[in-house]
């Protein structure tokens, strides 16, 4: 069995795949052993060379195409994608830009705007505006309207975790529901804040509904202008 999780980033990804991982007992790639970059040559090369191998799980932040879809069949692999409310998305996201300040290496980035300053600052509601976040929801939504992966969300999860995970089953493969509720256990928030790498890095606060404290009025106007359309498309309320 092979799975690899496409889609955006600040999702739920690294939770699901350990869940995953635990449960239909999966390696899970690290960053150093996945394609050096989410684009379509880069996996197939990498999975030419047998860096794809049985019974093993990874992540990364693909946009959908055909080919890549493809690629993905051809190696064996079933496709996850993990979905998530686009406003706890923001702020996770607003969060993660914060957390590598002092990281050199990821400097450069679009997303520099927003370093070191306040969630309601002016730079963050244009990066906002401007549609910095808008890919985010973009490749979503082009996952989901693919038919090509099978699709989780994030708040299903938490709300359900086995009977969300039992149904995903039915699209990845039999799994027995101890086994399922003894992942979900063993990558509870908690615990991966415990783990030893980059998983802990991942793990702020775990829930739904973090954005109703963060953002505040100007923020859900500039959603409600510039993204309502994309919200809805995902089978979220507009607020």
């Amino acid at each position: 069995m092979r799975i690899v999780i496409a889609g955006p980033p600040k999702a739920g990804n690294v939770w699901l795949k350990c869940i995953l991982g635990n449960a239909y007992d999966l390696r899970r790639l690290n960053p150093k052993s996945v394609p050096e970059r989410p684009q379509y040559p880069y996996f197939v090369e990498w999975a030419k060379a047998g860096g794809f191998k049985d019974g093993t799980i990874f992540h990364q932040h693909y946009d959908y195409s055909p080919e890549l879809a493809d690629a993905f069949d051809e190696a064996g692999a079933t496709t996850v994608t993990i979905i998530r409310d686009p406003y706890d998305t923001f702020v996770s996201s607003y969060f993660t830009v914060q957390s590598h300040i002092n990281d050199d290496l990821r400097k450069g980035r679009r997303t520099d705007v927003l370093l070191g300053k306040p969630l309601n600052h002016p730079d963050v509601l244009t990066y906002l505006r401007d549609g910095g976040f808008r890919s985010n929801m973009v490749r979503a939504k082009e996952w989901v309207d693919s038919g090509r992966t099978a699709v989780v969300r994030y708040e299903d999860l938490h709300r359900d975790p086995i009977g969300t995970l039992e149904h995903l089953a039915t699209r990845i493969g039999p799994v027995g529901r101890e086994q399922i509720a003894r992942a979900v256990e063993a990558c509870s928030a908690d615990n991966m804040r415990k783990m030893r790498g980059g998983k802990s890095k991942h793990v702020r606060v775990a829930k739904v509904g973090d954005s109703k404290e963060r953002l505040n009025a100007e923020h859900l106007a500039i959603f409600r202008e510039q993204h309502a359309e994309l919200i809805q498309s995902l089978g979220y309320e507009v607020r």
